[in-house]
């Protein structure tokens, strides 16, 4: 199969995955609406969701299938007995943790939450509810390992699929719940748990089923390669530090906001909202820059990398202004059903407008990953990393013990840009990344352009009345989107004009 196929089954597979995370994220809202029970449930899943984000998702493979690769040297049956190591040792970590977790779930609700009162409702659920989704991350540990070895012989269907398989799985119980008018209840979170592991070991089925007969497979052997495991591990830590940092930036600023109730799920169906842009900006730059910097020559890849940072521009200003513009009529369409109602779709939109200041900053941070990963800067790009995610907590918890949960969220936005000016800053200096002059004229453009549409929109929706959900709000979000991305097309390719034409074509 060629490369350009693979990446089309990926590529479709991945939007088919996001379209029913949002349809999945949109009955959970219907079925819990913002109140204890989801806050409760959230937090619980904090945990789980990051283990997918890490193991399941594929970052673990940018360690993993390179380690494959060099152990076809050590005979054949190296990268089997290298895959079998990899298996029991993570899934021997994750389950001690899943363990530990599951007998001190009181203490890590503590944590994760600490606005939960001791002992009320919240705390309660989210224990119980925890120590269920827990289970899920011994299972993705295993699908990382049989995932990455199916991905290492170029089997891309069934991996692109498994979380397909999981969101159905959650939908199905999800359609359960509402069929027999179990909504807003302890029962219900607690089955949506439930669901989460259900739908890991679904995602771990379809895994080993595309692993099957690998030269790579997994083979138990009197003598394993453990160090080369531990390896494997540790070469993996900063890919997934990296992949993650959305997630970190959510579970700090949910700490935080905690102590409000409904502010812990509306949180998370913001950021929800905020998954898909990102999402695509760090997929071009693993598909896209990291081999067209690898291919590139030494002096030809700092301003490469330039360019990238400007491409990823153009869609991560115009996403951020149009997300914070409409996202309260964002959230009103896809949300507001069932137990989900205005009130909580005013706060989930007013997260949400905040959220979308971060994402210009998210989203070329993994452009400046992307580049540091491949210029040999990745132990600066690590220690940047965690010092944001200390600044996210200090801001958010400050912030928020200030002036509330708006406030806090404003926090993963400190966070990004001080990791982007950071990270930003050593590959200057190290000659990694350059700006040509039109580059950073095309760059300006485009926020302008991105302004125009924001403030031309605004006046657009101000003039529209605004309709309750249903047909009417849909139709009129639909047209302020397109009136914004006419704005925006039409504003920069106006500027466009006026750059000057020694723009290098490359």
């Amino acid at each position: 199969m060629s490369l350009l196929a693979r990446t089309s089954i990926v590529s479709a597979a991945t939007l088919a995955s996001r379209v029913l995370g949002f349809v999945r994220d949109a009955a959970t809202a219907a079925v819990l609406g913002v109140g204890p029970v989801a806050d409760a449930l959230v937090a619980a899943l904090a945990l789980p969701l990051l283990a997918r984000r890490l193991l399941a998702e594929g970052a673990f493979n940018l360690a993993f299938i390179p380690a494959l690769a060099r152990a076809e040297g050590e005979g054949h049956d190296g990268p089997r007995r290298l895959a079998a190591a990899t298996l029991l040792l993570l899934l021997g970590a994750l389950v001690a943790f899943a363990v530990v977790a599951a007998v001190f779930m009181p203490q890590v609700i503590g944590v994760l939450a600490p606005g939960f009162e001791r002992g009320g409702e919240r705390a309660d659920v989210a224990i119980w509810c925890g120590r269920v989704a827990v289970l899920y991350l011994p299972l993705a540990g295993l699908a990382a390992v049989y995932g990455g070895v199916a991905n290492g012989a170029h089997r891309v269907l069934l991996p692109a699929l498994a979380p397909v398989a999981a969101n159905l799985t959650v939908l199905a119980v999800i359609a359960a719940l509402v069929r027999d008018g179990l909504v807003a209840s302890d029962l219900a979170a607690l089955a949506i748990a439930a669901a989460t592991v259900a739908a890991g070991v679904a995602q771990l089925a379809l895994m080993m089923i595309a692993a099957r007969a690998c030269p790579a497979g997994p083979a138990l052997a009197a003598s394993l390669p453990w160090r080369a495991a531990l390896g494997v591990m540790r070469a993996a830590f900063p890919a997934l530090l990296l992949a993650g940092m959305s997630q970190f930036r959510l579970i700090l600023v949910a700490a935080a906001v905690s102590v409000s109730p409904g502010a812990v799920a509306a949180l998370n169906y913001a950021q929800r909202l905020m998954d898909l842009p990102l999402g695509l900006v760090g997929a071009s730059a693993g598909a896209v820059l990291v081999p067209a910097l690898m291919r590139r020559g030494a002096q030809d890849a700092p301003e490469a990398a330039g360019r990238a940072l400007v491409a990823a521009l153009a869609f991560a200003l115009p996403a951020a202004v149009g997300l914070a513009v409409l996202a309260h009529p964002i959230v009103v369409v896809l949300f507001q059903r069932g137990s989900f109602d205005a009130q909580d779709a005013q706060l989930t939109g007013a997260l949400l407008a905040v959220l979308a200041l971060s994402l210009p900053a998210q989203g070329l941070e993994r452009i400046l990953s992307a580049t540091a990963s491949t210029s040999g800067h990745m132990a600066a790009a690590e220690r940047i990393a965690l010092g944001s995610l200390g600044v996210c907590l200090v801001a958010a918890f400050g912030l928020g013990a200030l002036f509330g949960p708006l406030a806090a969220a404003g926090a993963v936005a400190l966070s990004a840009f001080s990791s982007l000016l950071m990270l930003g800053g050593v590959l200057v200096r190290a000659g990694a990344l350059a700006f040509s002059a039109p580059a950073l004229g095309l760059a300006g453009g485009l926020f302008v352009a991105s302004l125009t549409m924001g403030g031309g929109v605004t006046l657009l929706a101000g003039a529209w009345p605004v309709p309750e959900a249903g047909l009417a709000a849909l139709v009129r979000l639909g047209a302020l989107i397109g009136g914004g991305m006419a704005l925006y097309g039409g504003a920069a390719l106006a500027l466009k004009a006026l750059l000057p034409k020694t723009t290098p074509a490359r």
